[in-house]
């Protein structure tokens, strides 16, 4: 595959997403959601990458991150989900790809677009019809957002400025 064009930036703000091959799902039982979340830890949290927003839906993901680390965000974010792909191809029998191709990027430059992106990860599946109300998706860290839950994927210093300045 080409190089990735981005130049992710320590301290920037980044759409991170993909979707299943086909559309098809990428998650498949509670489990394989729970797994993805412990990996999120491994290879984000342990490497430095403030977690912002994320949202894990049936055939996609979107994340909001910040590369605070030394390591590359790509570098990151390809291990996760390299690991998540080895693990469902060896839970299913299945080879080959389980996402359409290389995550998509987009580099968040503005506050504006940083609070519309975080309504719309937790809208999804409201919009999706999976749940009437955010809070009852339980694979997004909107509980953190409100909260109502103390997960460790979320830089709850981000949440807490963020609610200062709105007030």
């Amino acid at each position: 595959m080409p190089r990735r064009k981005t130049t992710f930036v320590q301290g920037h703000y980044y759409h991170i997403n993909n979707r299943g091959a086909n559309r098809n799902n990428i998650f498949f039982s509670k489990e394989n959601y729970l797994y993805c979340l412990r990996l999120m830890k491994k290879y984000l949290g342990d490497n430095c990458i403030a977690v912002i927003a994320y949202c894990l839906m049936p055939n996609h993901y979107y994340l909001l991150l910040r590369p605070d680390g030394d390591i590359s965000l790509s570098d990151a974010v390809g291990g996760l989900f390299k690991a998540y792909v080895m693990a469902m191809n060896n839970q299913t029998g299945h080879s080959g790809t389980l996402f359409e191709g290389r995550f998509q990027d987009v580099h968040v430059d503005n506050d504006g677009y940083l609070l519309h992106l975080c309504r719309y990860i937790y809208a999804n599946p409201v919009k999706a019809g999976l749940v009437l109300d955010p809070k009852d998706w339980v694979y997004s860290n909107y509980l953190e957002w409100v909260g109502e839950r103390q997960g460790t994927l979320v830089d709850m210093d981000f949440v807490a400025d963020l609610r200062q300045g709105l007030s």
